[in-house]
């Protein structure tokens, strides 16, 4: 069935949830399979997920492979979302099964994104994908994004013949991770995706599956998808539920996270432009002798494409977790964080050097706190006295980073002139030593407004000796949604309740704290560079999210005396440094670089 298909390659990809791709013919050429085998797969209550399976060989047993999501992937795995990923599964003998989940591409039932009912399905399927003659009884799970995504949520169900998981640049917390950042509605990411990306996909593979087999059962099921959309659309759903309440926590993929008891291979990128680096996350609290991740700056999607080192290292995973060869994949680095990737002369994504730790209780960091002080410096000591506050003007112009998948590389937006008075900078003098830093931060800040309610957004940024400067990661906060969860925030992380009964107003003029938490990244700042905090709206693009940002317009002020010590709270990594040169501007994933205009405060800074 192959030939009567169109390839397809990833290019735009989608928002408030997942990435996903469009068929084009030409892209993405897939490896020839001996055989394919299509049809459906029954569930307890009568409903059909399509699926497609392409064999090593006509004849024989084989390990599964499975992929399972709500695009395209039931109707040709090797030309879907995760082709390389899946190309090289079968030429190292896997069975590659897609399946697509219910109310989506030809499978019947209702569309329900990220519910209980497609983490059951998807259990149903591992346990019918071992049952079939053409299976050895051995499954794993593979994918990026949107199958990423189900693979933690079926594992969670525990499906007795699932060997291994390989879920990669996933989102865990959907309100918090993609939808509503910091409690502000991710506007542009979720009309796309849920509106646009997701169903085109979805639709257009199952059209072609009835177009190309003559299969009526597809068609009339593509006609009840269409006509049902606009009920189940998860976006559109999610816009009447700003807050965290029932709705989210029966749409929350990584609810049985720490149910999972099989071997995991995570792969994530920091300044991920679709699902965030925050719903990585539950990588943590999985069993660390049996879970393996790669962390690196870059792209969603760059996990499967142009990456062959990660690639290798999967199949060798599958190797020993689902095909049961002994072959010292045990001896793999438990967690391994990729330093300055860029692309290569023949287009593959490599790491500059490589850091390897046993698990991520063994990353040695310390929370490090950079305080703010008048005039725009961060030091290592408290303000002492009193001093007035810095003021910006609400809401101004940010700055803008479209980087990535959706938008491509173009740095066009981090190039525009930062205008004065709509945002502040806070700038460490240069350092005296290489300083590494390793996971979530926290903008501890002391703010007033002359408005009601405000919307933070804060962006971290090396100044290069050169005098380039270096978008790192950044993080949002609204001001009303600032209520902390006590017994799951940290020094570095603060988790905000997000509980409609928790939201509290400004009392303009008055200084009120607050914790905007930094999106999980890994940096090493070089010596003779600056760390800066930013301070100003979500007023532009971050990748292919635009936030609904509040439009009153204020002032808000940020205060660093000895009563308000404002401080951004890093996690130093002890000992890190540089194992390679200063990299080229913008060479570096995700990372563009743009001509410094604030200046660095005198002296020097000693971080040990």
């Amino acid at each position: 069935m192959t030939g009567g298909r169109f390839a397809i390659g990833r290019v735009a990809c989608g928002l408030v949830l997942i990435c996903a791709v469009w068929l084009f013919a030409g892209a993405g050429v897939a490896s020839a399979a001996t055989v394919e085998k299509q049809g459906y797969i029954p569930m307890a209550d009568g409903t059909q997920l399509e699926y497609t399976v392409d064999l090593p060989a006509a004849t024989g047993k084989f390990p599964v492979a499975m992929v399972y999501d709500g695009y395209c992937e039931g109707a040709g795995p090797l030309t879907c979302n995760d082709v390389t990923a899946a190309n090289a599964l079968l030429a190292n003998g896997y069975a590659v099964l897609g399946v697509s989940v219910r109310g989506t591409s030809c499978s019947t039932g209702t569309f329900d994104a990220f519910s209980d009912q497609e983490w059951s399905d998807g259990a149903a399927a591992v346990e019918w994908a071992a049952r079939q003659s053409w299976s050895d009884g051995h499954v794993g799970t593979f994918g990026d994004s949107f199958p990423g995504i189900t693979q933690v949520g079926v594992a969670g169900q525990r499906p007795p013949h699932l060997d291994a998981i390989a879920p990669w640049q996933v989102t865990t917390d959907l309100y918090r991770d993609v939808s509503y950042p910091g409690g502000i509605t991710n506007v542009g990411f979720g009309a796309f995706w849920a509106g646009v990306d997701q169903p085109n996909n979805s639709y257009r593979s199952g059209i072609e599956q009835a177009v190309n087999a003559g299969d009526t059962g597809c068609a009339q099921a593509q006609a009840t998808h269409a006509a049902g959309e606009p009920t189940h659309n998860i976006a559109l759903e999610g816009l009447q539920h700003p807050f965290v309440d029932s709705f989210w926590q029966a749409h929350e993929p990584g609810a049985n996270a720490a149910k999972i008891d099989v071997p995991t291979f995570g792969c994530l990128s920091w300044q991920d432009d679709e699902v965030s680096s925050r719903g990585s996350s539950y990588l943590s609290e999985l069993e660390p002798s049996s879970t393996w991740v790669v962390a690196t700056n870059g792209y969603h999607g760059m996990c499967d494409l142009s990456t062959p080192q990660v690639t290798d290292e999967l199949v060798a995973f599958f190797n020993r977790f689902v095909n049961g060869e002994s072959n010292g994949f045990e001896q793999t680095p438990h967690i391994q964080i990729w330093h300055d990737a860029t692309t290569d002369n023949a287009g593959n994504n490599v790491p500059s050097w490589i850091t390897s730790f046993s698990s991520y209780s063994s990353i040695p960091i310390r929370p490090l706190a950079l305080y703010f002080r008048s005039g725009g410096e961060l030091s290592l000591t408290r303000p002492q006295g009193v001093t007035q506050p810095e003021q910006y003007a609400y809401p101004g112009p940010d700055l803008g980073n479209e980087d990535g998948v959706v938008a491509g590389q173009h740095n066009l937006l981090w190039k525009t002139e930062e205008p004065p008075g709509s945002s502040l900078a806070y700038t460490t003098p240069p350092l005296t030593r290489d300083t590494e830093f390793f996971g979530s931060g926290s903008a501890n800040i002391w703010l007033s407004s002359t408005a009601p309610d405000t919307d933070l957004q804060i962006t971290l940024t090396e100044v290069r000796p050169d005098g380039q400067e270096v978008y790192v990661g950044r993080g949002w906060l609204r001001a009303s949604q600032r209520a902390l969860d006590p017994q799951r925030s940290t020094a570095l992380a603060p988790y905000q309740t997000d509980q409609q009964a928790d939201a509290s107003p400004l009392t303009p003029g008055v200084p009120t704290y607050m914790r905007a938490q930094l999106w999980p990244f890994d940096y090493v700042f070089r010596k003779g560079s600056s760390i800066r905090l930013w301070i100003d709206a979500p007023t532009g693009m971050t990748g292919g999210w635009s936030l609904d940002f509040l439009n009153a317009p204020a002032v808000n002020s940020v205060y660093a005396d000895a009563a308000h010590p404002s401080a951004i709270v890093l996690g130093q990594l002890k000992g890190g440094r540089a194992e390679a040169p200063l990299p080229a501007c913008d060479t570096l994933l995700n990372e563009p670089c743009r001509q410094n205009s604030v200046s660095v405060p005198a002296g020097t800074m000693t971080i040990r």
